[in-house]
């Protein structure tokens, strides 16, 4: 690789030295566009690699954007909520499901019925614990309907083994639902005005107002830009 400087030499030493010095190989390296291709090819590395940095950067950047909006809704407890809504929703129409009372040689499968309600009542219980960690009041009355109506159908519920305990919560003793009458169970979980049903319809209320309140409501409970900008058109 040839030095530029070589080809300037020492001009401090008087216009004879400056002559004797010049270098025409590297004058000519530079005419025909080859040093230039040199310098550009050097520095294009350089370049990549900035540009690689700065995407890099803004990768990083936007996710963490992206976590810190998803802990500041999750401050509301809006997201849990619909999440533990949409789960007992699934499994209450699970329990609907023909297929899980079909019966076998004249039987039905208690150990899939029993695991079909256990998966209701963790997730009942779930909705319970986390809709009092949210600020709504439409959510508050949607929980309370589906607490007073398992208050309502609880002697039958007990009759299958799932009990309601003074907190409004369920607990299953297996054994026993595996043992109960299992056209009892049926008709709790099946049918259009069954109690299962009902609590279905009412999961997916939550979900809806829980989604409601979080597009209105900002996570320090204050309304949205949007809202507030339709709002002040008329104020």
């Amino acid at each position: 690789m040839f030095d530029i400087t070589s080809m300037l030499g020492n001009s401090g030493n008087g216009s004879n030295n400056v002559s004797s010095s010049f270098n025409f190989t590297d004058y000519a390296a530079i005419k025909n566009g080859s040093y230039g291709k040199l310098v550009k090819s050097y520095y294009s590395g350089t370049t990549k690699s900035i540009d690689e940095q700065k995407a890099s950067a803004a990768k990083a950047s936007s996710k963490t954007t992206a976590k810190k909006t998803a802990a500041d809704t999750d401050k509301t407890g809006v997201t849990a909520l619909k999440k533990n809504a949409d789960e007992l929703k699934a499994s209450a129409e699970a329990l609907a499901k023909d297929d899980l009372w079909k019966k076998t040689e004249g039987k039905e499968d208690t150990a899939k019925i029993a695991s079909a309600v256990k998966d209701f009542a963790a997730n009942y219980n779930q909705v319970i614990d986390q809709s009092s960690k949210v600020s709504s009041k439409e959510v508050s009355r949607d929980v309370q309907f589906m607490t007073q109506m398992t208050d309502t159908f609880s002697k039958v519920l007990g009759k299958i083994g799932v009990n309601v305990g003074a907190d409004g919560k369920l607990s299953v003793d297996e054994e026993a639902l595996k043992k109960a009458d299992m056209n009892t169970a049926k008709t709790l979980f099946t049918g259009n005005a069954s109690y299962g049903s009902q609590i279905a319809d009412k999961a997916g209320n939550i979900y809806r107002d829980a989604d409601m309140g979080s597009s209105i409501y900002g996570s320090d409970a204050t309304t949205t830009s949007a809202v507030s900008s339709v709002y002040n058109q008329f104020i």
